[in-house]
């Protein structure tokens, strides 16, 4: 079974960051600023709208058949038509669902719940358009995202530890930049 490994325990790999980066970069005219762990960005949508997002690194390591790597989780905000914010879950090895998946989400030391996340066309990317659940996020100092995969003969589960930090400056950062307000619970 899974075993999750902090992810200071192997050195980051530049094609970690490079993910990272990527996943800031992957729509046109995007930019992106360091602030501690997370990474801001900004990219425009295919309809034109301003997306502001942020990215973190999980502090825990998933175990892939070609190397161990971090996951990233998104929080993002989008102007113009329709204005809407977005949590995203990129992992580098593919799912082999379509559609939803179910994850357990747990904030702190909460009990976990059950939500239900879109897997995009990579079957890389999860994504989940949900505001209660980023206007939970602004007082969370840890989330933990669990999620099954495999075939129907063999099921195996994943876990991402996410260290928030202050995830209240993330999400009014975001707000500002999108300017709408935060999200409120």
């Amino acid at each position: 079974l899974f075993k999750p490994r902090p992810a200071n325990s192997m050195k980051l790999k530049p094609k970690n960051f490079v993910m990272g980066l990527l996943t800031l970069c992957s729509m046109p005219s995007a930019q992106a600023q360091e602030l501690g762990a997370w990474i801001f960005g900004q990219a425009k949508a295919e309809n034109g709208a301003i997306i502001h997002m942020a990215t973190l690194a999980s502090s825990t390591l998933i175990s892939s058949a070609a190397t161990d790597y971090a996951a990233l989780y998104t929080i993002s905000c989008q102007t113009g038509e329709p204005m809407k914010w977005v949590q995203q879950l990129r992992l580098e090895d593919a799912l082999s669902s379509r559609g939803q998946v179910e994850l357990l989400a747990t904030i702190d030391q909460k009990l976990p719940r059950e939500e239900f996340w879109i897997v995009t066309g990579n079957k890389r990317t999860l994504t989940r358009e949900n505001l209660p659940d980023i206007a939970e996020l602004r007082t969370a100092k840890t989330l933990k995202l669990e999620w099954n995969w495999g075939w129907s003969w063999l099921w195996l589960s994943d876990e991402a530890h996410f260290e928030l930090g202050d995830a209240g400056a993330i999400i009014f950062t975001l707000a500002k930049s999108c300017g709408i307000e935060e999200p409120q619970w």
